[in-house]
């Protein structure tokens, strides 16, 4: 059977998508063929790598820097007249996504066609062919649509064959609110696969939220919450990974309520498993949850779950008081009790995350799968689906491939021979240079982190096992050989490995060709480096994190340096930010000053002396000093960078220890405001830098509560790359 699924853009990042793909590809895995079909196309590849056996099909590339890219696509000139105006996505689609996905419709030889946002449902409803199945699907619930989607969306699910929905309480709204209607209502759960990473220890001390920062989620009450737990619990940190319109008030939320050394913003990451094995509690504080993925994701990776008792998911996966606890909405004190349950309890913590585990296994794709072909299975009677004729029906996936399998060698025995090449060149030139190219290698790799200091890749996609792991920074090279397993090459990046400051990419080189390739992260597991400090390894404070780039390659942070000050704390206070910290290398003397230099210039002054104490460091940061010695005016802006000096000695300042390899992205700190003796208000920043150290920005302000608080959104943003 052949079943074809509609995403709007399948190549982004969102529960839909997911959801989507875990049930193509268990679907895929039973021997369906199964197409998933995304009406725009915005990047290279897919954000998540579609299952084996499923295919991709994009419409329109809606890349403006994209050869494929279709200019008749053009949403703001010529919008659709067919998708929903009020779904969301409306904005991005144009004449020619109607036009594609209507030849689509035309000569699809799909069985079963399945939307999946209420836009698609609607278009499936309206012009989706006759002879197929066509089922609409609802990854919102329909308490949170607007009504005008909630209209049109009901309109079409009376068109359909069936519509299915991720929780039973929503399916039972839907045939409340549609009595009377042929169309079969049916609750189909999401499916969750179990990741292919290590499970969380439960050792650590961080929190972990993901979803998308939106007001439905509630992220502000979590943020509340934790900062009950914090009083109690200081040694606890919060992350909350993903993205979002509200990504700037939860920031200040953050800062205003002194939680900046205890609650980051991690941002989007995929995939998201790894970082679930980081927590050993999840946090969902979500006024409304269709399914709750999130929840089934870090019960996977071994984690309790304290989750509000919204409509409608967390209900119907969690079973109270065994895997988590369900918190009433909108109550940041109970919701802090039952973390702070799980926090000061390491045996129910254990025990709990073990239920969790348990439970997860009943929300697999592979379950979800067995559902909705039960559903097709009963859709199935006469008149129902009425296939293509015989003589027009193209040959399925299948067989195509079976046909191609075998002809594939006859082919390439052609194209040897002088008197039949010229030929088969000429009448499929494109099938000819395929059979005839070399074949390339694309190595693909998993990265550990490995308990004793040492990084773990596995590689994949190497069509020879001579070969070596190449590390690169700049001209530098580090060659390491690749050892044969039963399923992949491997390598080791010791601790002991000489790795100078810098970011290293990896790349695998064949021995014998000499011919080598970037090499693309499938996983970076970094759970081991959570809390740890940097390493003294020969003299040298050492710190290495293995990362995937923003462009999805592996690559390796590094540092080395002779002695160097990690920072545990910013305190922004009134008049000086208090910096406390952890020495690395060498003991520091009587002699210990802080300096601040002004970046590109050699300017530079002494802040203050330096407190140590049993190798721990206290330093302030007078605001008065920074509004002294900068020349900024108007909107001009300075960067002064921070470090110790003792005995002439430089020694870097900065959070080098841990998993996260940019902090610059994370780590947010309140600013402070001083008044010259003129009166013009200036505002001093500390932040990250992109290698990790700390430096302070300063510039002149407007002394007003409101342009204090917009200068500060405006600087937050552009310090942590979100705009």
């Amino acid at each position: 059977m052949k079943f074809g699924f509609i995403v709007f853009n399948a190549y982004g990042i969102g529960g839909t998508i997911r959801s989507t793909m875990n049930l193509a590809g268990a679907l895929a895995e039973a021997g369906h063929e199964v197409e998933i079909v995304s009406l725009v196309r915005s990047r290279e590849h897919p954000a998540l790598k579609p299952p084996p056996g499923v295919r991709m099909l994009p419409l329109v590339d809606a890349r403006p820097d994209s050869p494929a890219f279709d200019p008749e696509h053009d949403p703001a000139a010529n919008p659709s007249r067919l998708y929903l105006r009020a779904d969301g996505p409306y904005k991005l689609a144009s004449t020619r996504t109607d036009q594609r996905v209507v030849e689509w419709f035309e000569r699809t030889d799909a069985d079963v066609i399945v939307g999946t946002r209420p836009g698609i449902n609607v278009l499936l409803a309206e012009h989706g062919p006759r002879r197929a199945l066509r089922i609409g699907q609802e990854h919102l619930t329909r308490a949170l649509q607007k009504p005008a989607i909630e209209a049109a969306q009901d309109r079409a699910i009376a068109a359909l064959d069936a519509f299915t929905t991720a929780s039973y309480a929503d399916a039972e709204s839907y045939r409340e609110a549609l009595p009377g209607i042929g169309t079969e209502i049916r609750c189909v759960p999401n499916g969750v696969p179990v990741p292919d990473v290590a499970a969380s220890t439960g050792r650590t001390k961080v929190v972990v939220a993901a979803g998308r920062l939106i007001p439905v989620k509630n992220y502000a009450l979590l943020i509340e919450a934790f900062g009950h737990v914090v009083a109690k619990r200081p040694d606890w940190s919060l992350r909350l990974y993903g993205r979002g319109r509200l990504a700037g008030q939860l920031r200040e939320q953050i800062l205003a309520s002194g939680l900046s050394d205890h609650v980051r913003l991690m941002g989007a990451v995929a995939p998201i498993e790894p970082e679930w094995a980081k927590g050993a509690v999840a946090a969902v504080s979500s006024n409304a949850e269709s399914f709750g993925m999130t929840l089934v994701e870090a019960m996977h990776a071994g984690l309790p779950v304290v989750a509000t008792d919204c409509p409608y998911g967390p209900g119907e996966i969690l079973d109270d008081g065994q895997d988590g606890y369900l918190v009433q909405p909108g109550d940041p004190e109970e919701f802090a009790a039952a973390l702070l349950d799980l926090i000061e309890d390491d045996e129910r913590r254990h025990a709990m995350a073990e239920a969790a585990r348990a439970k997860a296994l009943t929300f697999t794709p592979r379950t979800a799968a067995e559902r909705f072909l039960a559903l097709v299975a009963e859709l199935r009677g006469p008149g129902v689906l009425v296939p293509a004729p015989a003589a027009r029906r193209p040959m399925s996936g299948r067989v195509r491939r079976h046909a191609g399998t075998v002809a594939r060698p006859v082919l390439r025995a052609s194209l040897r021979t002088p008197v039949l090449a010229p030929a088969v060149r000429a009448l499929m030139p494109k099938r000819a240079q395929r059979l005839t190219r070399v074949p390339g290698f694309h190595p693909v790799a998993r990265a550990t982190a490995a308990p004793g200091g040492d990084i773990e890749v596995r590689v994949t996609g190497v069509p020879t096992h001579h070969a070596v792991l190449v590390l690169r920074r700049g001209e530098d090279e580090l060659r390491l050989p690749l050892h044969r397993e039963p399923e992949a090459l491997r390598a080791r990046v010791g601790r002991d490995l000489a790795l100078d400051e810098g970011e290293w990419h990896s790349y695998v080189e064949q021995t014998a060709t000499g011919v080598r390739r970037r090499v693309r992260a499938l996983t970076v597991e970094t759970a081991e480096l959570v809390g740890r400090a940097p390493d003294v390894t020969e003299g040298q404070v050492i710190s290495r994190i293995p990362y995937a780039t923003s462009n999805g390659h592996l690559a390796v942070r590094a540092w080395a340096r002779p002695a160097h000050l990690e920072i545990g704390t910013v305190d922004t206070g009134e008049p000086a930010t208090i910096v406390q910290g952890t020495i690395f290398g060498r003991p520091l003397g009587d002699d210990t000053v802080v300096v601040a230099s002004l970046r590109g210039t050699r300017t530079s002054f002494e802040s203050a002396e330096v407190v140590v104490s049993d190798g721990q460091v206290w330093f302030s940061l007078p605001h008065a000093d920074f509004a002294e010695h900068s020349t900024a005016r108007g909107d001009d802006r300075e960067f002064w960078d921070v470090h110790l000096v003792d005995g002439g000695t430089r020694i870097p300042v900065g959070r080098i220890g841990g998993d996260v390899p940019m902090r610059k992205g994370t780590d947010a700190v309140p600013p402070a405001f001083h008044t010259r003796p003129g009166g013009q208000q200036v505002r001093m920043r500390p932040y990250f830098t992109a290698d990790n150290s700390l430096a302070v920005t300063v510039r002149e302000v407007t002394p007003t509560p409101a342009t204090a608080v917009r200068e500060r959104t405006s600087d937050d943003a552009r310090l942590t790359g979100i705009v």
